[in-house]
């Protein structure tokens, strides 16, 4: 699988769509250039940036904001996923 499609099944682009394919690919440029940029934290900001999206009004419907959805997303791509932070001078 590409890592664009990768990534947009990452951040489910297919549901909720957003970010143009541009957009994502220079955002993959951006692994191996900048230090700590992966794919997963890539998938995290991206996921964190959808959480924003307001619910939206079109006459009587209401399509509720998909807020919760992305931050349960985005916490998957956490890099510490044992919920504990953990002093840097405390590691063996």
């Amino acid at each position: 699988m590409p890592d664009l499609d990768k990534l947009k099944n990452m951040i489910d682009e297919e549901n909720y769509p957003y970010y143009d394919d541009g957009y994502l690919l220079a955002k993959l440029d951006e692994i191996g250039v900048d230090y700590g940029v992966s794919m997963e934290s890539i998938a995290r900001e991206l996921c964190i940036n959808k959480a924003g999206i307001e619910e939206i009004k079109l006459g009587d419907i209401i399509i509720p904001s998909p807020k919760n959805h992305f931050l349960m997303l985005a916490s998957g791509f956490r890099t510490n996923q044992t919920g504990m932070a953990v002093r840097a001078d405390e590691r063996q």
